[in-house]
């Protein structure tokens, strides 16, 4: 009966955390650069959660993680010269308030004081060699490999890198990442980046709703079963009752 409670509870917050995902991707359908979070789950003997040794014993799923979903997002014109986007995978690398480097798809950016390249959120992007862009004056263009020029004259190069483990990503906001500087390389020979466009969310609205239907239903019958399992607890104490007195 306790291990019915155990499962139960374990199934409950599985689904809690599933929908909680599901809730933040769906509110970050429009979001640029945004990336999907995942639950993982893992195997747990149920020996391991009661504490009886069972050679029968069998294997429940349990919450591990939330993972960044490393899927791409569409690539959306936007005519703005200062919009960017990384087709075929990566991420630019932008400097925190903390003097740390951090990481991001969302490519519309804007020029600060003294022609600095800065997210939305105010951080400087960062070139290949990690210092802060600056920019001077005059028409902006980019190459496919990332090296920024004004007026076609090379300025700098965007520094770029990919991700080597998802489940060592830290979201910071709904764009902006956070992970060891041994879990990134430099970007791969394929990443490409456009300009007048960015990175879209990879968040499939349709797919979510249904998703979200799915678990919601999972959760209602999960209620369910611990309701009988109270039930059936509550009649075992009246009868154990009964049979004492």
């Amino acid at each position: 009966m306790q291990s019915g409670f155990y499962l139960s509870g374990v199934a409950s917050q599985m689904t809690q955390h599933k929908l909680n995902d599901i809730n933040h991707n769906l509110a970050n359908v429009n979001t640029v650069g945004f990336m999907a979070s995942r639950s993982s789950f893992s195997s747990t003997l149920a020996e391991q959660m009661t504490g009886q040794t069972d050679p029968a014993s069998a294997s429940y799923a349990s919450y591990e993680n939330s993972f960044v979903d490393m899927k791409e997002g569409a690539i959306k014109p936007t005519g703005n010269d200062l919009d960017f986007a990384i087709q075929g995978g990566g991420f630019f690398k932008v400097r925190l308030d903390d003097g740390q480097e951090a990481y991001t798809r969302a490519g519309n950016f804007m020029l600060g004081a003294n022609g600095s390249l800065l997210t939305r959120g105010g951080h400087p992007v960062l070139n290949a060699g990690g210092s802060e862009i600056q920019l001077p004056q005059g028409k902006v263009s980019v190459s496919q490999d990332g090296t920024l020029s004004v007026n076609n004259i090379p300025v700098t190069a965007f520094g770029m890198v990919t991700i080597k483990d998802a489940s060592q990503l830290t979201r910071l906001g709904n764009a902006l990442m956070a992970t060891p500087l041994d879990n990134t390389a430099p970007a791969e020979s394929d990443a490409i980046v456009r300009q007048g466009a960015v990175a879209g969310s990879n968040v499939n609205s349709i797919l979510e709703m249904t998703e979200m239907v799915s678990t919601t239903r999972n959760f209602e019958a999960t209620m369910k079963v611990i309701e009988q399992y109270s039930q059936q607890a509550s009649q075992l104490n009246d009868r154990v009752g009964m049979v004492q007195g």
